[in-house]
């Protein structure tokens, strides 16, 4: 039986169970866990959990009332802010969804509303944040466009600065019946977005310019994938050479490497994300690097699992073993900066499965879980 994990912060329960905040241990960074969910099966929003790694303690910090459906959440590099997309609208305009800015108390990690605005598009599935901390991009999965909001020091969301609708089909019907817009990503030194589009099968490179927060194509416009593919999320290791997107539809991952004078993409190798013995149905999901770049992860729903692969500096992957996420239908996973644990977030089944990162990056569970409606995002924020 897995061992229940999630410990509820009240009196009662630091009293039946012995536990005390002298845990937290005076002068030691506080980590906490944010978790963006789908309004389904009684999720109220975002979830919020002070973590205790020593004992692998979740202690639910708050739970955050939300428009529908937070179902991607990003922070600020200073970690100051949260932003979260919403698929569901503001009262006066129900055709777009909404995102919403968060203070983060930096003492208890909790968070707070700043101010909420449209999305401008239908159906946002992501939101990414520029390295200056000084823009978001939302990226609307229906609409099949892309956003870019100015936010103040003071973590408001203004009006926005761009918003590029993209056109076209693909060519697997009726999913690429027309663009689907799953990802806007910042290269690491902002003068570069890489826009994932599962309907065109392309990933869109565009120059940013910071000065007044808009948008153009990049030298290269734009690099496409095979036929059917469907690039859904892109990761950018830690220098920033090379990226990794994650195929939904085609069920590989690809990586790239990253000209980072004219934010060029170079095709280096595209590899299954399912086991050869799997014939089932499938689609990836999410995609993250190791925090040392040496090992790529990428989350598979129908297989219920991720694959897991050995990088090279050049790009060059290698499977090196998958691992079932034990719940069902993971679409976001957190790898542990630090290096020692995953988080997985099973939508269907309704919680986040835990696993240690061994040595060589492969992972082993740890028969622990922690319950939450309907996950799908998960960030780490470490706080003083």
């Amino acid at each position: 039986m897995r061992i229940l994990t999630i410990i509820i912060s009240t009196f009662i329960l630091f009293n039946v169970f012995g536990f005390s905040q002298a845990e937290n241990h005076v002068n030691e960074k506080k980590e906490m866990i944010y978790v963006g969910t789908f309004s389904e099966r009684g999720s109220l929003g975002i979830y919020v959990y002070s973590f205790i790694r020593e004992t692998m303690r979740f202690d639910l910090e708050q739970t955050i009332l939300t428009q529908g459906s937070p179902s991607f959440i990003e922070i600020s590099p200073n970690g100051k802010y949260l932003f979260s997309v919403n698929r569901e609208g503001i009262k006066d305009n129900k055709e777009w969804g909404s995102v919403t800015s968060y203070a983060i108390d930096q003492s208890s990690g909790k968070l707070k509303v700043i101010g909420e605005n449209f999305s401008f598009g239908d159906s946002p599935c992501h939101v990414s944040v520029h390295p200056s901390g000084k823009y978001i991009f939302v990226s609307h999965y229906k609409g099949g466009n892309f956003v870019v909001f100015p936010i103040d020091e003071h973590g408001y969301i203004g009006e926005p600065t761009d918003n590029i609708q993209l056109e076209g089909q693909g060519t697997v019907m009726p999913r690429q019946e027309r663009p689907h817009t799953h990802s806007a990503v910042p290269s690491v030194d902002g003068r570069f977005l890489y826009v994932s589009d599962l309907g065109l099968d392309k990933i869109l490179i565009y120059k940013f310019d910071e000065s007044n927060g808009t948008v153009q194509p990049a030298e290269q416009a734009f690099i496409r994938t095979i036929p059917g593919a469907g690039p859904r999320h892109l990761a950018l290791n830690a220098t920033g050479d090379l990226a990794f997107s994650a195929e939904e539809i085609s069920s590989s991952i690809c990586s790239y490497t990253v000209n980072k004078d004219n934010g060029g993409l170079q095709l280096v190798q595209r590899l299954p994300a399912l086991p050869s013995a799997f014939f089932g149905d499938n689609s990836s999901a999410d995609v993250h690097c190791s925090s040392d770049g040496k090992i790529v992860y990428i989350s598979n729903r129908g297989y219920n699992g991720l694959a897991i692969f050995k990088v090279n500096r050049n790009g060059k992957m290698k499977n090196i073993g998958y691992m079932p996420t034990i719940g069902e239908r993971p679409r976001s996973f957190l790898p542990d900066p630090k290096g020692d644990f995953m988080l997985v977030g099973n939508r269907d089944s309704d919680e986040i499965n835990i696993f240690n990162i061994e040595k060589d990056g492969t992972l082993s569970d740890t028969e622990r879980y922690l319950p939450v409606p309907s996950p799908v995002c998960i960030k780490y924020l470490e706080i003083n």
